[in-house]
């Protein structure tokens, strides 16, 4: 098949452009939180290997001189907690969900222990090792205790409890709070981030792909967009009416699942080929996983990352590509003064798996 003409990036009042092809990656960090309210009771992951992963993510992004986003739980920077002796329960500072497909209460899972009897539920040495990390990287929110915000029973009490609990500890590490990843990429209450100091949340695309084009049309687009992605795949951020930016994901690197035993090389030729798509176009690649994403296989997925990274390395050496945090990137663009305000609430799009 020849390629067909490539269809103008998604613009118009939902997006703003770049000056640069610009690289964002974001890691969700949530340990034992991220996976303890699933429905169906599972837990499949081995979080006593994710601080050692974690370390050698850090190590690489160090080498190749790579500043990430650290979405972190905020229960995480602690190193312990307790209730309060009276009844009261965890953290009776915050107001908690009754989810209706939840049959306990969301904080009956809080072992209210430390960190050397319970460290599955506890990271402050992680959040030490990020700080530490030669390469300045930045610490973000994934909410306090990983509800989930977009459910009727997360009501904006619930969620401003959590802002504020997560933006208190946060301070506590003399650390400020730029950015935001909805736990489950569960996109609700976008203004209540702007009343707490949030600036950017990590979105889906505010604009589809080949929006406007015939449905025949969009179809073989898609198809050549996965040899080689086209311009209107392309993705920008874009500002939400409460001034926040939606820095959207466009990529999840999850290789296990998603290539089951085949070579890093290969694992990591579709994140390369987006990275050059944005330096071609002047757009926004932005990569996201969980460290259990790389726990799975990690000799083999930190090939394809170091791969990855080696290539963001070389377009930034050039001067085609900037790689820089959500934070930073928000920052930027309210200094340049962009006010294009996103339609509704900026989720046209669903987003691509769970965190």
């Amino acid at each position: 098949m020849t390629a067909a003409p490539e269809a103008a990036v998604a613009a118009g009042p939902a997006t703003v452009p770049l000056e640069v092809g610009t690289c964002v990656i974001s890691i969700d960090t949530e340990l034992a939180w991220g996976m303890a309210h699933r429905r169906d009771g599972s837990v499949r992951h081995r979080f006593e290997d994710e601080r050692e992963v974690i370390d050698r993510i850090l190590g690489l992004f160090a080498r190749y001189e790579i500043p990430a986003t650290w979405a972190i739980v905020g229960h995480l920077f602690l190193d312990r907690c307790g209730g309060d002796g009276d009844g009261a329960g965890p953290h009776p500072e915050l107001v908690t969900p009754r989810y209706s497909w939840l049959d306990e209460e969301w904080l009956a899972v809080d072992p209210c222990s430390d960190l050397e009897r319970a460290p599955s539920w506890y990271g402050r040495d992680i959040v030490d090792a990020i700080v530490a990390c030669p390469v300045p990287q930045e610490v973000a929110s994934h909410g306090f205790t990983h509800v989930v915000v977009d459910d009727p029973a997360c009501t904006p009490e619930v969620f401003a409890s959590e802002l504020r609990a997560a933006v208190r500890v946060a301070g506590e590490r003399g650390l400020a709070l730029r950015s935001f990843v909805y736990p489950r990429n569960a996109i609700a209450q976008i203004p209540l981030l702007a009343e707490h100091g949030f600036r950017c949340y990590r979105g889906g695309r505010p604009v589809p792909p080949f929006a406007g084009e015939p449905a025949w049309r969009r179809r073989a687009l898609a198809l050549v967009d996965t040899v080689r992605p086209l311009r209107g795949s392309a993705v920008l951020p874009a500002r939400h009416p409460s001034g926040v930016w939606n820095v959207p994901q466009t990529y999840l690197f999850a290789p296990v699942e998603r290539g089951g035993r085949l070579p890093p090389a290969v694992w990591a030729r579709r994140p390369i080929a987006r990275l050059r798509q944005a330096a071609r176009h002047r757009s926004l690649f932005h990569l996201w996983f969980h460290p259990y994403n790389v726990t799975a296989d990690p000799e083999r997925a930190l090939v394809a990352l170091d791969r990855v990274c080696a290539a963001a390395a070389r377009l930034r050496d050039a001067g085609r590509l900037e790689v820089v945090t959500m934070g930073d990137l928000a920052a930027r663009l309210d200094a340049a003064g962009e006010a294009a305000p996103v339609p509704g609430d900026g989720t046209a799009q669903p987003s691509a798996g769970c965190s």
